[in-house]
């Protein structure tokens, strides 16, 4: 199997696209079984070391050149939590290429459930499944399925998966980002009013040439970003040198397809630095008056405030960071679907985490449970 550097360049750009529209991942999936001989792929974004504390955070199984939610819901009710390549995954080496049956002993091979069922239905008990580090010690994993070559793998197989795991890393970060502002799908609009995040959009001279109402507040106080005469600018000359070399690979020369990247930008004020993601776009994202957009940045401040404090929710009721998350999202008012939509999960994915949440609380209902987060209001921080 050979793939051509065209094949390639397409695989990428519906990759980077599906960064900001989650639709296209399905398409740029299909496009790598085609190139690439293989019938599809598992791609999740986690926190946690086991299915005992493990959150997932992103999901999305494609087989056949579509998404396939009854997969994501099967597997996570039925398999995950008892699946015993999860441990042993989590502990592999960022950019760690593993054949997946090697993470099941002998023994397992012949009687877990999740390699024995879920794995062989999907045809990927000989795939390939990667591990990269993802922000904040997440774990964003890809499993693709089985070679469809004679032999096995080839080794243009695997140089086309090294070659696009830091573009499907970036992927997975940047649709926890926009789940994390709230957004639940590629609308402009949703992005623009995100009040959880800054939104900067750069033509293709790198010239600011909007910014929603958060972003135009961190510019404004210039404390980290900066507006430096149209242009994007930063507080130190280091973070001003980083700055530069991301926007040059995500806004190269005309012709060419830029690559996403994310930086962190120091603050004079908070010890807590800035996040920045950055995307290329393509012909189709909308266009500001004439001229074309080349970029987006999204800018993230940790230290923001917040109503309730889903992390102090965590520690007070002895949850995980995603179940603090999700509790307040209840308290708040959002509801499963609201949350599924915002997260990229399946309304069961969402269930079956808050029913974690009521076995440890000890509450079967709902409404219980958001009684005892808003009690929580103006509680001291807990100890570290």
């Amino acid at each position: 199997m050979t793939y051509s550097q065209d094949a390639y360049e397409r695989i990428r750009a519906l990759i980077q696209d599906a960064a900001l529209n989650d639709a296209r991942w399905t398409a740029a999936d299909r496009m790598i079984g085609e190139v690439n001989g293989t019938r599809g792929s598992a791609l999740g974004l986690a926190e946690g070391q086991s299915p005992a504390d493990a959150s997932i955070l992103l999901a999305r199984i494609c087989l056949e050149g579509e998404r396939r939610e009854d997969w994501e819901r099967r597997y996570f009710d039925n398999y995950f939590p008892e699946d015993e390549r999860i441990p042993r995954w989590a502990r592999l080496e960022h950019g760690s290429l593993t054949p997946a049956a090697d993470l099941y002993t002998d023994e397992e091979r012949k009687t877990s459930p999740a390699y024995n069922e879920a794995l062989a239905e999907m045809r990927a008990q000989n795939g390939l499944y990667l591990r990269m580090d993802g922000p904040a010690g997440l774990h964003i994993g890809w499993l693709i399925c089985d070679s469809s070559e004679r032999g096995g793998w080839s080794s243009d197989q695997v140089r086309l998966i090294q070659r696009l795991r830091p573009h499907v890393r970036q992927l997975a970060i940047m649709r926890h980002a926009l789940a994390e502002a709230e957004v639940t799908g590629p609308s402009t609009t949703e992005l623009l009013t995100s009040r959880r995040y800054g939104v900067i959009h750069l033509d293709r001279r790198r010239r600011i040439m909007m910014a929603n109402d958060r972003a135009e507040e961190i510019l404004r106080e210039g404390d980290g970003l900066t507006d430096f005469d149209g242009f994007l600018g930063t507080r130190t000359a280091a973070d001003h040198a980083e700055l530069s070399r991301l926007l040059a690979r995500a806004l190269p020369p005309f012709g060419e397809r830029g690559s996403a990247g994310s930086m962190r930008v120091a603050r004079s004020s908070s010890d807590t630095p800035l996040a920045l993601h950055v995307t290329p776009v393509g012909d189709e994202y909308p266009h500001f008056r004439t001229r074309r957009i080349g970029a987006v940045v999204l800018v993230a401040d940790p230290s923001g405030p917040a109503r309730v404090d889903p992390a102090r929710v965590a520690a007070l009721l002895d949850l995980t960071p995603a179940e603090g998350r999700l509790a307040v999202a209840l308290a708040t008012g959002r509801t499963l679907r609201d949350i599924a939509l915002a997260t990229g999960r399946t309304e069961e994915t969402v269930r079956w985490h808050l029913k974690q949440i009521f076995r440890k609380q000890g509450v079967s209902r709902q409404v219980d449970l958001v009684r005892r987060v808003l009690s929580l209001d103006g509680f001291a921080d807990p100890p570290d």
